[in-house]
């Protein structure tokens, strides 16, 4: 059956606008679930809804939440990066709290009862997806109109094809200063201060540093670490990779550091946080 509209044509009642549609969600929110629960994460999604609503600027509207994540429409671009600057820095001065990955579209979109329809919203949610955590990912419209400004830096991501987006979108990461660059528990994902006491585990010649926010990560941590050493065993299996290269692999990439190799975020590239 095909789907007809209930108004005849022209009589939608509607606003065709230009704005800036920003998507803003929490990075590792399902990771984070998984390890703390479903009531703390509930309590982390609900503090950032509200901590989003209030550094809301002039122009700025909050059009919904969607579990961990909020979609606001602005007037510019630099209103959009001054948003999620504000954002970054209310977050930051939470012990612990994850980082934030953005996605930023401009263009038309159609008004309807406080809501915003339309390939703008739909490519804004895309490059989010898309963006590591504490990064911001806009299109080149964004970029062009914030070149000259303090940005930190802009660097193009090349054209990227999104998901449920027909053409390639030119895609650029937004530096505002946000990337945070403090120690991540790889179990939940949240921050763990430059001042935590690793977990160091010296192998084949190799150090690797593991940092936690709690004894109840390390422990899932030391039982999936169990679990994959078990399924690895030994012999050829480990020829090509060792076995914590392994533990890396499943649980993030490696980054040097001094001293040793820390056991980084994954870098997020999928559609669900």
């Amino acid at each position: 059956m095909m789907f007809e509209t209930s108004n005849p044509a022209g009589r939608f009642d509607h606003a065709d606008v230009d704005r800036v549609v920003v998507f803003v969600d929490i990075a590792g929110f399902a990771a984070f679930t998984e390890a703390h629960g479903d009531h703390r994460a509930a309590e982390l999604a609900n503090r950032f809804t509200t901590i989003a609503a209030s550094n809301l600027g002039p122009g700025d509207d909050m059009i919904k939440t969607l579990g961990d994540a909020v979609m606001i429409t602005s007037s510019d671009p630099t209103a959009a990066l001054a948003f999620l600057r504000r954002l970054h820095v209310e977050t930051r001065r939470i012990d612990g709290f994850p980082l934030l990955r953005a996605g930023i579209c401009t263009g038309a979109v159609v008004k309807h009862r406080g809501n915003v329809f339309g390939a703008t919203v739909n490519t804004a949610a895309r490059l989010a997806a898309v963006a590591r955590p504490g990064q911001i990912v806009g299109d080149a419209s964004s970029a062009s109109a914030l070149r000259g400004t303090d940005l930190v830096a802009m660097t193009s991501l090349g054209p990227l094809r999104l998901r449920n987006v027909g053409a390639l979108v030119e895609a650029f990461a937004l530096d505002v200063g946000t990337r945070h660059q403090e120690h991540v528990d790889p179990i939940c994902r949240m921050h763990v201060t430059a001042d935590a006491q690793p977990l160091t585990i010296t192998h084949e010649e190799e150090t690797y540093r593991f940092y936690f926010c709690s004894t109840a990560c390390l422990r899932q941590f030391a039982d999936r670490v169990g679990d994959l050493s078990t399924s690895s065993g030994d012999g050829d299996s480990q020829s090509t990779q060792s076995f914590f290269g392994e533990v890396a692999t499943h649980f993030g990439t490696l980054e040097a550091s001094p001293g040793g190799r820390e056991a980084a975020p994954m870098s997020t590239r999928s559609t669900s946080s």
